[in-house]
Protein backbone atom coordinates (compact mmCIF):
# COMPACT_ATOMS: atom_id res chain seq x y z
CA UNK A 1 0.00 0.00 0.00
CA UNK A 2 2.75 2.48 1.02
CA UNK A 3 4.74 1.69 -2.13
CA UNK A 4 1.63 2.32 -4.27
CA UNK A 5 1.04 5.67 -2.57
CA UNK A 6 4.67 6.67 -3.03
CA UNK A 7 4.60 5.71 -6.69
CA UNK A 8 1.34 7.61 -7.18
CA UNK A 9 2.76 10.75 -5.55
CA UNK A 10 5.96 10.42 -7.55
CA UNK A 11 3.94 10.03 -10.78
CA UNK A 12 1.86 13.14 -10.01
CA UNK A 13 4.99 15.19 -9.28
CA UNK A 14 6.68 14.13 -12.49
CA UNK A 15 3.67 14.58 -14.75
CA UNK A 16 2.85 17.97 -13.27
CA UNK A 17 6.40 19.24 -13.86
CA UNK A 18 6.63 21.57 -16.82
CA UNK A 19 9.92 19.98 -17.89
CA UNK A 20 8.67 16.43 -17.15
CA UNK A 21 12.02 15.52 -15.57
CA UNK A 22 12.32 13.34 -12.49
CA UNK A 23 12.49 15.33 -9.28
CA UNK A 24 14.89 12.91 -7.63
CA UNK A 25 18.30 11.74 -8.73
CA UNK A 26 18.14 7.99 -9.26
CA UNK A 27 21.31 6.16 -8.33
CA UNK A 28 23.52 4.73 -10.99
CA UNK A 29 22.70 1.24 -12.26
CA UNK A 30 25.81 -0.10 -10.53
CA UNK A 31 24.53 1.04 -7.12
CA UNK A 32 21.04 -0.34 -7.75
CA UNK A 33 22.46 -3.71 -8.86
CA UNK A 34 24.76 -3.92 -5.85
CA UNK A 35 21.97 -3.17 -3.38
CA UNK A 36 19.58 -5.53 -5.14
CA UNK A 37 22.16 -8.32 -4.85
CA UNK A 38 22.30 -7.57 -1.11
CA UNK A 39 18.50 -7.91 -0.91
CA UNK A 40 17.81 -4.18 -0.69
CA UNK A 41 15.41 -3.07 -3.40
CA UNK A 42 15.23 0.71 -3.60
CA UNK A 43 12.55 2.66 -5.41
CA UNK A 44 11.26 6.20 -5.77
CA UNK A 45 10.06 6.20 -2.13
CA UNK A 46 13.60 5.77 -0.80
CA UNK A 47 15.95 8.64 -0.04
CA UNK A 48 18.48 8.08 -2.81
CA UNK A 49 21.21 10.41 -1.49
CA UNK A 50 21.58 7.99 1.45
CA UNK A 51 22.24 5.04 -0.85
CA UNK A 52 24.54 7.02 -3.14
CA UNK A 53 26.64 8.13 -0.16
CA UNK A 54 26.74 4.78 1.62
CA UNK A 55 27.96 3.14 -1.58
CA UNK A 56 31.04 5.37 -1.47
CA UNK A 57 31.90 4.10 2.02
CA UNK A 58 31.43 0.35 1.47
CA UNK A 59 34.57 -1.70 2.12
CA UNK A 60 36.35 1.22 3.82
CA UNK A 61 38.60 -0.43 6.42
CA UNK A 62 37.85 -0.12 10.11
CA UNK A 63 40.09 2.19 12.08
CA UNK A 64 39.43 3.09 15.69
CA UNK A 65 38.61 6.83 15.89
CA UNK A 66 38.99 6.95 12.10
CA UNK A 67 36.97 9.49 10.21
CA UNK A 68 38.02 9.23 6.56
CA UNK A 69 37.88 6.85 3.62
CA UNK A 70 41.35 5.61 4.67
CA UNK A 71 39.75 4.13 7.80
CA UNK A 72 36.64 4.79 9.87
CA UNK A 73 34.96 3.46 12.99
CA UNK A 74 31.23 2.98 13.53
CA UNK A 75 30.49 6.36 15.11
CA UNK A 76 32.68 8.12 12.57
CA UNK A 77 30.67 6.53 9.77
CA UNK A 78 27.34 7.59 11.29
CA UNK A 79 28.63 11.14 11.79
CA UNK A 80 29.96 11.30 8.21
CA UNK A 81 26.70 10.00 6.72
CA UNK A 82 24.56 12.37 8.77
CA UNK A 83 26.76 15.33 7.93
CA UNK A 84 26.92 14.64 4.20
CA UNK A 85 23.35 13.46 3.68
CA UNK A 86 21.27 15.40 6.18
CA UNK A 87 23.63 18.29 6.99
CA UNK A 88 23.41 17.33 10.67
CA UNK A 89 26.51 17.43 12.88
CA UNK A 90 26.61 14.69 15.49
CA UNK A 91 29.35 14.51 18.07
CA UNK A 92 31.13 11.91 20.16
CA UNK A 93 31.10 8.16 20.16
CA UNK A 94 28.19 5.73 19.98
CA UNK A 95 26.97 6.45 23.53
CA UNK A 96 27.18 10.21 22.91
CA UNK A 97 25.20 9.83 19.68
CA UNK A 98 22.56 7.86 21.61
CA UNK A 99 22.13 10.87 23.90
CA UNK A 100 21.31 13.00 20.82
CA UNK A 101 18.38 10.92 19.53
CA UNK A 102 14.75 10.33 20.32
CA UNK A 103 14.64 6.67 21.38
CA UNK A 104 12.68 4.18 19.28
CA UNK A 105 12.07 1.06 21.38
CA UNK A 106 10.00 -0.86 18.83
CA UNK A 107 12.28 -2.26 16.14
CA UNK A 108 9.31 -2.38 13.75
CA UNK A 109 9.04 1.43 13.89
CA UNK A 110 12.55 2.02 12.51
CA UNK A 111 12.62 4.12 9.37
CA UNK A 112 15.25 4.71 6.72
CA UNK A 113 17.99 6.94 8.17
CA UNK A 114 17.31 6.07 11.82
CA UNK A 115 20.28 5.11 13.95
CA UNK A 116 20.64 1.65 15.51
CA UNK A 117 22.58 1.03 18.71
CA UNK A 118 24.18 -2.11 20.10
CA UNK A 119 25.51 -3.05 23.53
CA UNK A 120 28.44 -5.31 22.71
CA UNK A 121 31.13 -4.45 25.25
CA UNK A 122 30.42 -4.66 28.97
CA UNK A 123 26.68 -4.06 28.53
CA UNK A 124 27.16 -0.48 27.37
CA UNK A 125 26.42 1.12 24.02
CA UNK A 126 29.53 0.41 21.99
CA UNK A 127 28.37 0.06 18.38
CA UNK A 128 26.18 2.11 16.06
CA UNK A 129 24.91 2.06 12.48
CA UNK A 130 22.39 3.68 10.15
CA UNK A 131 19.17 1.81 9.41
CA UNK A 132 18.32 1.41 5.73
CA UNK A 133 15.14 -0.60 5.27
CA UNK A 134 13.68 -4.07 5.76
CA UNK A 135 16.06 -4.78 8.66
CA UNK A 136 19.25 -3.76 6.84
CA UNK A 137 21.75 -1.28 8.27
CA UNK A 138 25.18 0.05 7.34
CA UNK A 139 28.00 0.14 9.89
CA UNK A 140 31.72 -0.17 10.30
CA UNK A 141 32.67 -3.63 11.52
CA UNK A 142 36.00 -4.13 13.29
CA UNK A 143 36.77 -7.20 11.19
CA UNK A 144 35.22 -6.33 7.81
CA UNK A 145 35.15 -2.53 7.65
CA UNK A 146 32.08 -0.77 6.29
CA UNK A 147 29.42 -3.33 5.43
CA UNK A 148 25.68 -3.79 5.23
CA UNK A 149 24.23 -6.26 7.72
CA UNK A 150 20.77 -7.37 8.80
CA UNK A 151 19.28 -7.01 12.27
CA UNK A 152 18.05 -10.61 12.11
CA UNK A 153 21.60 -11.98 12.04
CA UNK A 154 22.12 -13.81 15.36
CA UNK A 155 25.06 -11.64 16.38
CA UNK A 156 23.14 -8.40 15.94
CA UNK A 157 19.96 -9.85 17.47
CA UNK A 158 21.98 -10.71 20.56
CA UNK A 159 23.47 -7.25 21.02
CA UNK A 160 20.78 -4.94 19.59
CA UNK A 161 19.82 -2.31 22.14
CA UNK A 162 17.65 0.38 20.59
CA UNK A 163 16.96 2.63 17.66
CA UNK A 164 16.98 6.38 17.59
CA UNK A 165 15.83 9.23 15.42
CA UNK A 166 17.21 12.71 14.94
CA UNK A 167 14.40 15.23 14.54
Amino acid sequence: MQRTICFFLYFILITSSTKAQPLIHLPEKEIEDFLCNKGIEIDSCNYHPLYNELYKWLDTPYQYAGNSNNGIDCSGLVKQLYNKIYNISLSGGSKDIFNQVIVINNINELMEGDIVFFKIKKNRISHVGVFLKDGYFIHSSVQKGVIISHLSEPYYQKYYFSGGRIL
